[in-house]
């Protein structure tokens, strides 16, 4: 994380309104004004890169105005996706010819290559996460099309929750092996969200499908040493009911259950022949892995492998470190 502004660390002297604004337009790329012509008595800009995304969150106290002309937006150098999530108090947005109330919770969509504008007055903390348009992969003006109409797709619940969830645990996500796997599908989910928008027909329904895949993959490989992971667990983390997530894995000959298998079975493979983990019983590593049942992983291991787990220990089997990627 780097704070790029922090008013309770400047000097008197420095918190003038004039100079408050400077520093966070050069943190927001945006024009900032203080209508009621006072400083803010806090703001903090703070901004993490999470595997080539932006994330950002703003914690500012007083009467705030962010905007961008139509001739500043013509300016700038690279297209973005700006996806905000209002984390305290209520905000305004004016953009691409609608006007919104922000509730506390409340997901913006933002094409900073179009003039926009964001307000709020009193305590405001605001967390986003920016998308180069460049690696969505699709036109700006199919972006500008789209986000009028996101709300109205299938994957806006799915695409929330994930935002919520990514800008949120910023800071630890960014010790996460996955980190690069996870923007990925961030990015991929956005893409989804977009096609689906602007497109009704099959090819939106089969990217939503296989957006949903990509998603299931990336949540189960976050918690694939949670013992509690099940297909309820998933599905409320991705905004779906538990039957909306069978019938898309059914679709894709997809076993969700198998898979979790398939991959815990890998990470305790790679764990027992770590001369590092030597010294840990079996059991152990089951559970670490989450297999409760020593027994039952006794013999899913044999099954898969061939050895049970502790002649594969012995033999010092060749295995990655981490379970695989899936398929």
């Amino acid at each position: 994380m780097v704070t790029l502004v922090d008013t309770d660390l400047l000097p008197p002297s420095e918190r003038r309104p004039a100079q408050v604004g400077a520093r966070l337009e050069a943190a927001i790329g945006s024009r900032v004004r203080f209508p009621g012509r006072r400083p803010p008595t806090h703001a903090r800009m703070d901004v993490w890169d999470l595997g080539g995304l932006t994330v950002t969150r703003a914690d500012l106290t007083g009467e705030l105005e962010l905007t961008q002309s139509a001739r500043q937006a013509r300016q700038d150098v690279e297209p973005l996706v700006s996806f905000a999530v209002q984390e305290v108090g209520e905000a305004l947005q004016d953009h691409l010819g609608g006007r919104r109330v922000v509730p506390v919770g409340g997901l913006t969509f933002t094409d900073v290559t179009s003039p926009y504008e964001y307000r709020w007055s009193g305590r405001g903390v605001c967390r986003s996460l920016q998308i180069p348009v460049a690696r969505l992969g699709v036109p700006v003006d199919v972006v500008r099309r789209a986000l009028p109409l996101a709300r109205q797709s299938p994957l806006h619940g799915l695409v929330s929750a994930h935002l919520q969830q990514v800008t949120l645990h910023a800071e630890e996500l960014l010790d996460e092996p996955m980190v690069q796997a996870l923007a990925s599908a961030t990015v991929d989910l956005t893409r989804a969200l977009i096609a689906s928008a602007v497109d009704t027909g099959r090819a939106a329904q089969d990217a939503a499908a296989e957006t949903m895949l990509s998603q299931v993959r990336a949540h189960v490989r976050q918690h694939l040493t949670d013992p509690d992971l099940d297909a309820a667990r998933v599905a409320a983390a991705l905004a779906v009911s538990v039957r909306q997530l069978y019938r898309v894995c059914s679709a894709a000959g997809f076993s969700l259950e198998q898979w979790v298998i398939e991959q815990r079975l890998e990470g305790a493979r790679a764990e027992l022949a770590d001369p590092g983990s030597r010294g840990r019983p079996i059991a152990v590593v089951a559970r670490r892995w989450g297999f409760t049942d020593a027994s039952y992983f006794s013999r899913r291991f044999r099954a898969a492998y061939g050895v049970t787990p502790r002649e594969s220990r012995q033999a010092g089997q060749a295995a990655p470190t981490v379970p695989r990627r899936g398929r």
